[in-house]
This record gives structure tokens, C-alpha cells and sequence, in this order.
């Protein structure tokens, strides 16, 4: 069974719940921003969705599965002729404003199929200036009978002309439990889903797409470096290298989801067992430094946002030095780590 066909995962429930009912009450909202986490299915929330406004019979919260509506394209996303999803050209950085013009003339055209038509724009957040433009002509003037769905993990990076013309929901993480469980069904049986689960911090897909890829080993190699480096025990040029390797983007997603785990726990002064070995060594590091500064946490939001930054400039299209980026991050890092006692 794909992916797309296990639409609603378990901890979309609710929200898929509210959403299709909504539509079968002829409340649903023209336009939505559905944002969360990285690694938590909302580009397929968005694909299922969709063909649940399709399908011709559907059920109470789902789609049947069986008509020529469900059945166009097969299981693919996006195979609907009422249908079109935006996603970012080979060799470019972002969504561009002839994408969304064109998007835009689709939807005033007639449906195929005599329902509705749907648009999706999944990483919502890399429309250009121009895109975001046009979409907001779109926004502001809807078709009759026209869906738009979007999808992000910044949405603090969209313009806010577009966020309030959206309605907002968010989805949620699941709890560690249910991220094991259901990577449990659909990692090789040699993987660990529970170390899959800790290093993808409960966030299934991630957690699948390391299985796949050398991710789960290449995160665990930066975590150790990050350990030297606040330690004193590697330098900052090393640690650049082995982001450059890995690749900016990536170890960019790293370093956020460090921030956020150690502002967590230094902010409940909490002990974890659920976090992997290079967050617990990074947390007690961080907490025996707290001792020494309680501004500690405030430096570390500020260090997250500075992070934040770098990844918009990383996502963004014009063209910034990936290696400087870095280098600023890591010897701001390494700033932060003064006030830790080395070991």
C-alpha cells in the first residue's frame, strides 16, 4: 500500500476529520495553510485531501476508492485532471511566478469532471516575491468551487498578506510511541525503529527517509562533532568540512533541531532517556553550563532564530555561500559554548 493510500496517518486524524467534514457540510475554506514539522506527511494530508474533494461517492470521512474520480493517475499525487500541484523546477531554488499564473488560469477553467478543483503548493514558503504576488491576486478573488492548499514548515516565511488570507491549521507531532509503532510497519526488519524515532524526534517520515538514506549515520557523525566542538576538542574549520560533506542544507536542519531540544529541556530543567546519546551529551553539557549563566537559554532562542535565518538564505534564490553560512553559525556556536565547563 503507498503512502498516499494510508491517508489519514494516525496522528492526522483529527484534523483530517474536521476538514472532510467540513467539506461534506459545504464549509470548507477556499484556502488553507497547513503547516508543522518537517517529516510529518502534510504534503500528503494535502494529496489525500484533494481526492477526497474528487471522489464522486465518497464516505463519511474518506474517499471510496473506487470511481473514475479515485482512479485517475492511479495512486500518484496529483493525477487528477482537476488537480495541479506546484512544486520547485529541476536546478531552481524556489517556486517561480509563472508557475502560480499558470496555476491560476487552471483554476478559472471548468472542471473535468463537473466537482471542483484543487491546487496545492507544498514548501509553501519557497514562492519567490513574484509567485507570492500572484497568488495573492488568486487569494483575494477566489473561483467559485476552487481549492487552495498549502503546505509548509516556515510559515512564519510567507508574507502575511497571504497567512491572513488563509485559514491557519497546524499539525502536530505525534508522541514517540506512535512514531515506533508505525515506523515499525514500514522500515527493513534489520532497522531500530526506536533509534529511528529519537533521531527523527518523533517525526515518522523523516524517520523513514533516514532508513533509506545514510541520514541517520550522517546526523549522528555531526552530533559527535558538535559535542568536540562545544568541548573545545575540534575546531570550527573541521566541523565546516564535515558540514560540507554531509551538506549545509541538511546539517542547517540539524542545528535546528539541536536548538530546540536543548531551549526544551534547559527551559523544564528536564532529563530525557528518549533522547538519542549526542542530544543527551549536549543537554548535560548545556545544563551544567546553565549553572554558570541562566541567560543560557535566552542565548540559545536567539541562536535558533539566527539558524532560521540561514536556512531562509540557504532556500533562497540569491545565490548565498553556503561555507559562510556555516562558518558564522558554528562560531556563534562556539561563542555559546564558552560558558560551558569543558570535560
Amino acid at each position: 500500500m503507498s503512502l498516499l493510500q494510508q491517508i489519514p496517518f494516525l496522528w492526522q486524524k483529527d484534523l483530517w476529520d474536521k476538514l472532510t467534514s467540513e467539506f461534506r457540510e459545504g464549509k470548507l475554506a477556499h484556502a488553507y495553510l497547513i503547516s508543522g514539522a518537517q517529516g510529518i506527511g502534510k504534503e500528503f494530508f494535502a494529496y489525500g485531501l484533494a481526492k477526497f474533494i474528487m471522489c464522486s461517492a465518497p464516505e463519511k470521512l474518506s474517499a471510496c476508492g473506487l470511481c473514475a474520480n479515485c482512479n485517475y493517475g492511479g495512486d500518484g499525487e496529483g493525477g487528477h485532471p482537476d488537480t495541479i500541484a506546484l512544486t520547485i523546477d529541476e536546478g531552481s531554488r524556489d517556486i517561480k511566478i509563472e508557475q502560480v499564473r499558470s496555476m491560476s488560469g487552471f483554476l478559472e477553467k471548468t472542471s473535468h469532471a463537473g466537482r471542483a478543483k484543487v491546487a496545492i503548493i507544498a514548501n509553501a514558503h519557497r514562492m519567490n516575491t513574484g509567485a507570492a504576488n500572484a497568488l495573492l491576486k488568486t487569494l483575494e478573488e477566489p473561483t467559485e468551487n476552487t481549492y487552495l492548499l498549502l503546505s509548509t514548515h516556515l510559515p512564519g516565511s510567507l508574507p502575511a498578506t497571504i497567512r491572513s488570507r488563509c485559514h491557519k491549521v497546524s499539525m502536530q507531532i505525534p508522541d514517540q510511541k506512535i512514531a515506533i509503532d508505525w515506523l515499525s510497519l514500514h522500515i527493513p526488519d534489520q532497522e531500530d525503529p526506536v533509534a529511528l524515532a529519537r533521531s527523527a524526534q518523533n517525526r515518522p517520515l523523516y524517520g523513514l527517509e533516514l532508513s533509506h538514506t545514510d541520514g541517520l549515520k550522517n546526523q549522528q557523525q555531526f552530533l559527535n562533532k558538535l559535542v568536540q566542538l562545544s568541548a573545545g576538542e575540534t575546531s570550527i574549520q573541521a566541523t565546516v568540512a564535515l558540514a560540507k560533506k554531509i551538506g549545509e542544507q541538511v546539517v542547517v536542519r540539524y542545528l535546528i533541531q539541536v536548538s530546540i531540544i536543548l531551549v526544551k529541556y534547559l527551559l523544564t530543567n528536564q532529563q530525557s532517556s528518549e533522547l538519542e546519546s549526542g542530544h543527551q551529551e549536549l543537554l548535560s553539557m548545556f545544563q551544567a553550563g546553565k549553572a554558570v549563566s541562566i541567560s543560557l537559554p535566552l542565548s540559545l532562542m536567539r541562536y535558533y532564530d539566527q539558524v532560521q535565518e540561514s536556512h531562509r538564505q540557504l532556500l533562497s534564490s540569491t545565490n548565498p555561500n553556503p561555507q559562510l553560512i556555516m562558518e558564522s553559525l558554528l562560531w556563534r556556536w562556539s561563542q555559546l559554548s564558552r560558558s560551558i565547563p569543558t570535560r
